[in-house]
């Protein structure tokens, strides 16, 4: 399934994107976009199947940008994900961000994320299989309170691709959910979660194998089973448990 295609990875210059790439670029063309230039050239440099556009996907104006110049370079995209990702501690008696601060975060995990959707929809041929490949999080089942913003917004990208898949069950379009687990890359120690937990080149990989197979849905790793009890059984246990774990875990 993953074979021949050409692929574009939000967030392809570090972490889980970087992962993708790399595995991807054997059999694929790739391209990565993200903010920061330097780290999507040194993703590029390691194979000349991949290359890169500078794009904030939090910002409506890149992606319409980003979009016109892969139409102009007579690019058509088979393949997309949905990767990029910031979190942050967000205590709401404790914030200093300001409202852009807190819009901006929102949109690069949330509203980026539906808006470059849109775009690949547009763009694709609507006779050729696409895929649309969106990385939510285990938060996206049950959140961490003290990940207010990043548990509200990947739940939001969650109901974002489970009611894009009914609307496009008839088309030539597969819309498919990876839940990971805590992968270690740059993003958690940022927060302070130095926990050990999945490579992010071996996480890929499985989540490749997993799409490859036809799954429309990847939960490796057990806590998203506990996850989902706690949402369904004990909504306020979970929810105090989990605060009072991902608190004694991050803040020491």
């Amino acid at each position: 399934m993953l074979k021949g295609k050409t692929i574009l990875i939000t967030g392809g210059g570090s972490g889980i994107g970087e992962a993708f790439a790399k595995i991807l670029s054997q059999d694929n063309k790739i391209i990565i976009c993200g903010r920061n230039e330097e780290k999507l050239k040194r993703v590029a440099a390691l194979s000349d199947q991949i290359s890169y556009y500078v794009a904030d996907i939090s910002t409506p104006v890149d992606i319409d940008t980003l979009f016109k110049r892969i139409a102009n370079d007579k690019v058509v995209l088979d393949v997309l994900f949905n990767n990029a990702g910031v979190v942050e501690k967000f205590e709401v008696l404790e914030s200093k961000l300001s409202s852009a601060q807190i819009f901006e975060k929102i949109n690069t995990n949330l509203s980026g994320g539906i808006a470059i959707t849109q775009q690949f929809i547009n763009q694709a041929y609507k006779s050729v299989p696409a895929l649309i490949i969106n990385i939510t999080a285990g938060i996206a089942i049950f959140p961490v309170p003290v990940l207010a913003l990043y548990s509200t917004s990947k739940a939001g990208l969650s109901v974002f691709t489970r009611t894009l898949r009914q609307q496009l069950k008839s088309t030539n379009f597969k819309v498919i959910e990876v839940f990971p687990p805590h992968v270690e890359t740059a993003m958690p120690k940022e927060i302070g979660n130095t926990a050990k937990g999945a490579k992010a080149y071996d996480f890929a990989r499985k989540t490749i194998e997993a799409i490859n197979k036809g799954k429309i849905e990847y939960t490796p790793g057990f806590n998203v089973v506990l996850l989902k009890l706690f949402s369904r059984f004990l909504p306020k246990t979970g929810l105090n448990l989990i605060d009072k774990v991902t608190r004694k875990q991050w803040q020491g």
